[in-house]
């Protein structure tokens, strides 16, 4: 049975590793769009700052200004298929007065976000936590967490 139970978590890992690799690096969006602005928000490119409006698109390396009372933007990082359809989506919310360099370091939240049907990916990682759940549920030792007094 032990044996069993290494040969699952081993399985389990594998079928994860595409689900990691996907979102450990996405520095390729296509789309980074302002879509949401509080207070005053300017953007520039290395020259002089203009006031950036909900739904300017942004890019790497661009600067963002935030200043006055509270403010606060969204950028939405967007990376599309070849048919210009969303397959990934990531939100970063910047809340103080300061300025930013947009850089493509932000992360996917999770290994399914905003795509459309099942994956081979999220598949492997079900089956994998299933397979896992149900080796330690099937153990035959009942063996206690601590052996030490009560």
């Amino acid at each position: 049975m032990r044996k069993f139970s290494i040969a699952i978590a081993v399985v389990a890992a594998l079928s994860a590793l595409p689900a990691m690799a996907q979102s450990q690096s996405n520095n390729d969006w296509d789309k980074i769009v302002l879509e949401q602005a509080k207070g005053s928000v300017m953007t520039s490119t290395g020259g002089d700052y203009r006031s950036a409006t909900i739904g300017d698109q942004l890019t790497v390396g661009q600067y963002m200004m935030l200043s006055g009372a509270q403010p606060s933007a969204k950028l939405v990082y967007y990376k599309l298929d070849d048919k210009g359809r969303v397959i990934h989506k990531s939100v970063r919310d910047y809340d103080q007065a300061n300025t930013y360099v947009v850089d493509a370091s932000c992360k996917i939240a999770a290994a399914w976000t905003a795509s459309s049907g099942v994956s081979g990916a999220n598949v492997g990682i079900i089956a994998g936590a299933v397979l896992v759940g149900a080796a330690l549920l099937g153990s035959e030792k009942n063996t206690p967490i601590s052996s030490g007094r009560r």
